[in-house]
């Protein structure tokens, strides 16, 4: 079970994460394939040198991160994927910081969307924090509060997440409770004692929130092993309205936790705007990046799979963009569930890798740099 806080690095120095930092990639291993793609190492370097140049500013490391010497399985104009250089760049001209606070702070932005009248949030149960609550939520301010909590069996399943967090680090998926071993089972098969649980979430200055856990739909749940899986949308706010850009399956896998793909084994789908379709499927990094059309848990095939109620969530989507204007790049993470689609957070500008690996193509497309343009991006751009 997760059980890390969201300023810490469980994994080790390398699997979690950390906002603006460039990947770790074994560029040894990486080169001996990478180099003869591209006439050799020389070339591969003038070649990676123009990349980190160009409008994308993509790193050579993010090069091999996207394994973008293999044009079989990465097609896309390599000019056109950004690395994070500019995609911060490119964020902070399309987004106001001030909204940032608002986006990441998951109490703010579910109250945001209650009071616009928009149902389709998850069911917070419980606040643990000091001082911050919310109306229908149980209030939990002491390790006793949290412990009873913990121990009502009627709360599970249960999903506990920092109001703060992200990248899913120091989330708490458990399924139920044993009282006679006051222990938790976490979604992945792990037991903890639960005053362990309880004293973590506490620790916490920022505070957690505990949500009921999400089911899936019958037939998405057959493909999942009866995981919830969630959808990265990614929305440019105009002029003219919200316009989605790009949509993303994350699916987990049995052993992990939560859906992101920095854990080792998800998968990330493409996913076709009109249809709703999942057309194809990755895993890994860099020499491990691979299409796996197959879920490994379940033997049932992910491609081919339509997003269950896709005009209902892109009509969710675009109802809750303009709620946040000050954000004029949004990822929204929409959960697929047995009650159709549901909004569990927004992310300020979002991670536009998760995009470029599942579609293999770049961003930085025209409407991307139109996008650009008209919040008043004043750099060089394609097209």
């Amino acid at each position: 079970m997760e059980l890390a806080l969201a300023n810490s690095r469980p994994y080790g120095a390398d699997a979690v994460p950390i906002a603006g930092k460039l990947p770790t990639v074994d560029i040894r291993a990486a080169l001996p394939h990478a180099a003869p793609t591209l006439g050799g190492l020389m070339r591969m370097l003038v070649s990676t040198y123009r990349l980190s140049r160009g409008p994308g500013r993509l790193m050579p490391v993010e090069f091999l991160q996207h394994r973008l010497w293999d044009r079989e399985l990465m097609p896309g104009d390599r000019a056109r994927f950004v690395g994070l250089a500019a995609q911060g760049l490119f964020h902070r001209t399309t987004c106001d910081y001030g909204w940032r606070a608002v986006a990441d702070d998951k109490l703010i932005a579910q109250a945001t969307l209650s009071a616009a009248g928009i149902a389709a949030v998850p069911a917070i149960t419980g606040v643990a924090h000091p001082t911050r609550g919310l109306d229908g939520a149980a209030a939990l301010r002491s390790i006793d509060d949290v412990v009873g909590f913990l121990r009502d069996p009627s709360q599970y399943p249960l999903v506990a997440k920092p109001i703060d967090g992200v990248f899913s680090v120091g989330v708490i998926h458990a399924v139920s409770v044993d009282l006679t071993s006051d222990t938790i089972r976490a979604v992945t098969g792990a037991t903890v004692p639960i005053p362990t649980v309880a004293a973590r979430i506490l620790d916490y200055r920022g505070g957690y929130l505990i949500q009921r856990a999400l089911l899936p739909p019958t037939e998405l749940g057959r493909m999942s092993g009866g995981r919830v899986c969630t959808v990265r949308v990614l929305v440019l706010l105009t002029d003219a309205g919200p316009v989605i850009h790009r949509a993303a399956l994350k699916i987990p896998i049995r052993a992990n936790e939560a859906d992101n793909y920095w854990r080792e084994g998800n998968r990330l789908g493409a996913i076709d705007l009109v249809t709703g379709e999942v057309t194809r499927v990755m895993t890994g990094k860099a020499t491990s990046l691979r299409r796996d059309p197959i879920h490994p848990d379940t033997g049932c095939a992910i491609e081919g799979v339509i997003v269950p109620d896709w005009n209902d969530l892109r009509s969710l989507v675009t109802r809750a963009a303009p709620l946040f204007p000050g954000i004029r790049t949004q990822s929204w993470d929409v959960a697929i569930t047995d009650h159709g689609p549901i909004l569990l957070e927004l992310n300020w500008g979002g991670d536009l890798y998760l995009h470029q690996i599942a579609h293999g193509a770049g961003v930085l497309d025209d409407a991307y740099c139109s996008h650009l343009r008209a919040c008043g991006f004043q750099g060089r751009l394609l097209g």
